[in-house]
């Protein structure tokens, strides 16, 4: 059996769904993926799995280039004829269905990673192209053999009622979890510093900008706490921060470091205290958020579809409005306050991570849609 993943960017799909491409290729089934070549190809051609390059663009927005790129993936299906296509967030699952439609693929997964920009941004752009892309998104899902994926229940309940999914073939998998074997509980760390962490894409959606106001009004009066910045801009998104504007948070706040990129979370979530997500919206199943509960740390995050699946408000959590400075100053400071307090809702980071979000229970529950699919008739 041929399987062919399709995602825009090869880091996405060598970062975040490392597990569920193995358990694939251990299962027996022929693996490629469809792809943005930048620097990960080696690393997934080692684990057996056929890169085909593609030449996805996410920032682009022009209609001739998107018939163009459905028609060119089209092509690949007729020349690849995989038995199931895995398409892996918004513009694949959109560009791909109709792909995979002229192609008469006999069996498709579409994965939504959270429901982004498109669904909760209110910028001029989206407002133009939800009601061109809706109509689309209701049209894909209505071949018995397309199943739908998502990372939250808010997701998949909010597109079950607007019928861009079907119930009957809809399934709830946390991305692909995380390894509790190599995220394990870790001790806190001698205080002070306090040190507080936000790990993931520069990016507006996050809350970024709550962060920075929350730590503007924590910089006179606590000074023993610290943010730690560990992630890197992402261009390809259009409410992307700049490398320029990071460094000079930094620069003009002395208990901000922008640490960028880093390559072992796993070392770098025990040197922290609580982790923060103040999102405004749009998340899947936020990976740090996995990372940091499995090394037993708590968190601060929004009350929003994504954030509320892993963050559970007084149990090893707060839960904070979105856009609310303040709040997250105030909830920061209740942790840094509190030895106890961290330590205990970290441990219960950890039993919830282990019992609900282990990238065994993710990769299971995605062999299982795999093997449904396959029984299904085309």
């Amino acid at each position: 059996m041929k399987l062919i993943y399709v995602v825009t960017e090869d880091w996405f799909f060598y970062i975040h769904r490392l597990p569920t491409m193995r358990a694939a290729v251990r299962a027996g089934f022929d693996v490629a993926l469809i792809t943005r070549v930048d620097q990960h190809r080696a690393r997934i051609e080692a684990e057996g799995v056929r890169v085909i390059p593609f030449p996805f663009s996410r920032k682009s927005k022009n209609p001739i280039t998107a018939i163009g790129n459905i028609f060119a993936l089209a092509n690949i299906y007729r020349r690849e004829r995989p038995d199931i296509v895995h398409h892996i967030a918004l513009k694949p699952i959109l560009f791909g269905s109709l792909a995979a439609w002229l192609a008469r693929v006999p069996r498709i997964v579409n994965g939504y990673v959270g429901l982004g920009t498109l669904f909760y941004s209110d910028i001029p752009l989206t407002r133009v192209l939800r009601p061109l892309i809706f109509p689309l998104l209701r049209a894909v899902v209505k071949r018995d053999t397309v199943w739908t994926l998502f990372e939250n229940s808010d997701d998949a309940n909010r597109m079950t009622r607007d019928r861009m999914a079907v119930q009957d073939r809809t399934t709830i998998i946390p991305g692909s979890g995380v390894n509790i074997d190599r995220y394990q509980t870790a001790p806190m760390p001698a205080t002070p510093p306090f040190i507080c962490m936000f790990a993931g894409r520069m990016i507006a959606m996050k809350g970024l900008q709550t962060i920075h106001d929350a730590f503007a009004i924590l910089k006179d009066t606590a000074p023993h706490i610290k943010l730690w910045l560990c992630g890197t801009p992402d261009p390809g998104n259009p409410e992307s921060w700049d490398e320029q504007r990071l460094t000079d948070w930094a620069a003009s706040n002395p208990n901000v470091i922008y640490r960028g990129y880093q390559t072992d979370m796993a070392a770098l979530w025990p040197q922290a205290h609580l982790a923060l997500q103040p999102t405004i919206g749009g998340e899947g199943l936020p990976v740090s958020l996995l990372e940091a509960g499995a090394c037993a740390r708590p968190m601060i995050a929004t009350n929003v579809p994504g954030c509320r699946e892993v963050a559970k408000d007084g149990i090893n959590a707060i839960l904070i409005p979105e856009q609310d400075p303040q709040a997250l100053a105030d909830a920061i400071q209740s942790f840094a306050s509190d030895g106890e307090k961290t330590t205990r809702m970290g441990l219960a980071s950890r039993t919830l991570i282990a019992e609900k979000f282990s990238s065994t229970h993710v990769t299971q529950a995605m062999y299982d849609v795999y093997q449904s699919l396959i029984g299904t008739r085309t």
